[in-house]
């Protein structure tokens, strides 16, 4: 019976750890997140001109429902998600990115497993505006947009703050997605700079 409760114990304060952040802000990772190449998991950090010095944490989703729940009038132009107006990313050749379609792995479990997943997320970085998004530990990853099972992660290399326009970021996932398809339509893969990596990859979510 000890050793039963002892067990019980153990799995409590193991799901407890897993949701309560320490001093840093780290968070211990679910399973579908342990490919990110050993790096922690930390809120993404979001700020805008119109609010302030105020920092927000979190996904862009959670982050756009508390801006807008507390100054709608800035979001009454919000667009769904367009292909012909996402911005055009520039070629991988005039830039130091590649694209990795390894990332974070090539078991197929880690790919979305439709393209159409994707794009709630693209929406919310589109329409987020003026927004800079930031991973604030180093080395370490953030989790930019969780919906539909598409997770789309910002992974800072420096080791100093990384940021980078929220609406930005769209550009690069199209790029993963367009040159990692597979050939039933799944996506996945990252976008990789010096200094920093965009990723995309099945989450639950």
């Amino acid at each position: 019976m000890k050793a039963v409760l002892s067990l019980v114990a153990f799995f409590a304060s193991t799901i407890l750890a897993a949701t309560i952040p320490d001093k840093n802000g780290w968070y211990l990772r679910r399973d579908d997140e342990m490919h990110l190449e050993d790096l922690p998991i930390v809120d993404l950090q979001i700020t805008d001109p119109r609010f302030g010095d105020r920092v927000f944490n979190g996904t862009v989703e959670a982050v756009y429902a508390q801006m807008k729940a507390e100054k709608p009038e800035l979001f009454v132009d919000e667009k769904p998600f367009d292909m012909e107006t996402l911005p055009r990313s520039p070629s991988l050749s005039k830039r130091q990115g590649t694209v990795n379609c390894g990332w974070p792995s090539n078991n197929v479990n880690d790919r979305v497993s439709q393209w159409n997943n994707c794009l709630e997320g693209m929406t919310y970085l589109m329409n987020l505006g003026q927004a800079i998004c930031g991973v604030p530990a180093s080395p370490a990853c953030s989790r930019v947009s969780c919906s539909h099972n598409c997770g789309m992660f910002l992974c800072n290399k420096q080791n100093f703050e990384y940021k980078m326009h929220c609406d930005s970021i769209p550009a690069d996932i199209n790029a993963i997605a367009t040159e990692c398809m597979d050939s039933v339509g799944r996506v996945w893969g990252a976008r990789d700079w010096a200094t920093h990596y965009l990723g995309l990859r099945k989450q639950s979510c």
